[in-house]
Formats: structure tokens, C-alpha cells, sequence
């Protein structure tokens, strides 16, 4: 049928968008925060030591000039030498005037006084990350303990341990609209860590790099890719979702009285009396197409457990993975942009 159909498409973006999850968005959720924590190298002293590479260089390009001062031919070996010092001559003095730019402008500056909110949005967008992450373990440990493959690690009944992302607006729908900005916030901070994440591992098939995303130096089939991966990314942020915040993504801000005598009004859960609550369109396409394909929902649980393993693994190399200088920046900028004279060395 046609809602079959759909479900179909959906569930295959979803499985396409989670490879992209694992490939980037797991990354760039451990590496993005700690891009604000980290100190950001000095123009001033990194332009100090691009001078004192080039002083010895010229010393060097000195004494081969010296060397044949008699007029004799140079053999090919210092000609070439000859050639690539004068070609990391000019080099230098484009990278010199890049640094230089670099340090007077209005908006480095201005991240030397941001410096102190800098360190503490990244705290906080850090344990959002590790909050986020503990969410979907705690939830992917309730499916393998309470669920089987044959079930596609379904949970028919209430058996969620105590998850943080959902308690927390589970309790903020008590406010409106308090979980809406909260959900918002969140789909938006994991858009920009899985942006953050394309940007610094570049676009690759199997072990080429064919892309390399700079701002405004990105070729056009590299954002065309780039669209596409996100918009499988953002498919499956609703997996991802529904997994991390199982109660709230399955029946969002939804109450029903619970009891006959002492009546009392409760959110919404599996125990809720049939028809007393309606599942979300995105839970119930998800929850009928497992239902009738147990693979998938096996394919998801297993996806997901690798992308919750990489953020784990990334978190650990972005913490000890030295922040790059303003030096090493330019330099990839640069090299982005295939006409650069620069590479001509």
C-alpha cells in the first residue's frame, strides 16, 4: 500500500542518515564542545615562528648562492633545491600576510574578551552531548535485556531505566512551552555538531578524501553531497530520537486520567489504557513498519549501538588530539582551493 510504501523510503533514508550518524555525527558531538574549551593559538607568536622559518631558509638560499659565486653550474640536485626555497619564499610571505591579517582583525580581538563564555558554553554543549549519549545507552540497554531480535528489539512494555534527556522533558511539559525550545535546541545542536563533523573529516569514499568543506571554498558537487548527507543525517535524527527520548518522542505532551475513583491526570506511557493516547506519526510509522520488518528494527538497534561506540572513541581522540593552529588553518584553507598559487611550490 501506499503507507507501506512511505514507511519504506523513510526507514531506508533512516538507515542511509544513521552511517552518516556514525561517520560524522559522532565525531562531531565530542569535538564540537571541546573546540570552545580548548585555547585558541596566538597570531602574534605563530607569525614569530613563521619569520624565523623563513630567516633560515634565506640563510640557506644564501649559501647556495655563495656556493657557486664562482659562476660554475649548479648540479640538479641544488638547482632543485634552489627552486623549491624560492617557491617557499613566496609562500611564506602569503602566509605572513594571512597571519598578519589574521591578528588585526576586529573579530580575534573580540575572542580574547568571549574567552571566559567561550569555556563555559562549551561545559555546557558538552554534558548536553554526554546526557544526549547516555540517553541512547540507557535505552539500547533496556532493548537488548527486555527485547530480542526476533522482536526487532522492540519494547512492547514500560521497562525504561531512568533516562535523562527524557525525564527532563518529560517534567518540562508542565511548563509551556518549555520542552518545545528544549527539543528545538537539541535537534538543532546535533544539525550543527553533524555540519561541525563533515567540515573537519572532510567528504570521503572509502579511504579517498574527495571533498574538503572550507567556508566559501567548498566546490559545488562537495555541497551538493554535503546536502545530501545531512538530509539523511536529519531522517535519522528522528530515529535517534525516538530511541534517546522514548516516552516523550513516543506520545510528546499527551495526559490521560488514570484510575475511577481518585482520578488523577498522568503523561502518557504503554501502560495507558487503549485510546486514551495516540502515538506520534513518526513513532507509529516506525513502530507498524517493525512490527512487520523485525530486521529493521534490529538494523537500527545495531546502528546505533556503533554510533553511541564511536562518539566514545571520538570523545577520547578529541580530548588528547592537540586543537589546530591558526598556522595549520590557514594552510587548509588554502590547500581547499585548487587554483591557489600557493600550492605551485
Amino acid at each position: 500500500t501506499q503507507s507501506t510504501g512511505s514507511s519504506g523510503i523513510n526507514a531506508e533514508y533512516g538507515v542511509m542518515g544513521l552511517f552518516v550518524f556514525i561517520l560524522y555525527t559522532a565525531y562531531g558531538l565530542s569535538a564540537f564542545p571541546l573546540n570552545f574549551i580548548k585555547a585558541r593559538g596566538s597570531a602574534a607568536k605563530e607569525l614569530e615562528k613563521l619569520n624565523c622559518n623563513r630567516i633560515v631558509r634565506d640563510e640557506e638560499e644564501r649559501l647556495l648562492i655563495s656556493k657557486y659565486a664562482d659562476g660554475r653550474p649548479m648540479i640538479p640536485a641544488d638547482r632543485r633545491r634552489m627552486e623549491k626555497l624560492r617557491g617557499d619564499k613566496h609562500r611564506y610571505n602569503e602566509l605572513e600576510r594571512l597571519l598578519d591579517s589574521e591578528r588585526q582583525s576586529c573579530w580575534t580581538k573580540i575572542q580574547i574578551f568571549l574567552r571566559p563564555f567561550s569555556i563555559v558554553l562549551g561545559i555546557v554543549l558538552l554534558l548536553l552531548s554526554i546526557a544526549f549519549m547516555s540517553s541512547l545507552g540507557v535505552t539500547l540497554a533496556d532493548k537488548f535485556v527486555y527485547s530480542n531480535f526476533t522482536m526487532g528489539y522492540f519494547l512492547s512494555a514500560t521497562h525504561y531505566h531512568y533516562n535523562p534527556m527524557n525525564f527532563i522533558l518529560s517534567e518540562a511539559q508542565h511548563i509551556f512551552p518549555i520542552d518545545y525550545v528544549l527539543i528545538t535546541l537539541l535537534v538543532f545542536y546535533v544539525a550543527a555538531c553533524t555540519v561541525n563533523g563533515i567540515r573537519r573529516i572532510g567528504i570521503w569514499f572509502f579511504w579517498v578524501k574527495v571533498f574538503e568543506v572550507v567556508p566559501h571554498r567548498t566546490m559545488p558537487q562537495g555541497l551538493l553531497i554535503l546536502s545530501g548527507l545531512f538530509s539523511c543525517a536529519m531522517v535519522a535524527l528522528n530515529q535517534v530520537v525516538l530511541v534517546a527520548l522514548p516516552t516523550y518522542a513516543t506520545y510528546g505532551s499527551q495526559h490521560y486520567r488514570n484510575g475511577t475513583g481518585n482520578v488523577t491526570v498522568v503523561p502518557c506511557d504503554n501502560h495507558a489504557p487503549p485510546g486514551e493516547c495516540q502515538l506520534t506519526q513518526f513513532a507509529s510509522i516506525i513502530a507498524r513498519f517493525t512490527l512487520h520488518a523485525n530486521f529493521y528494527g534490529a538494523i537500527v538497534t545495531y546502528l546505533i549501538t556503533a554510533f553511541v561506540a564511536v562518539y566514545l572513541v571520538g570523545l577520547v581522540v578529541a580530548v588528547f588530539r592537540r586543537k589546530r593552529n591558526i598556522l595549520e588553518k590557514v594552510i587548509g584553507t588554502q590547500a581547499a582551493d585548487e587554483d591557489d598559487p600557493l600550492l605551485n611550490i
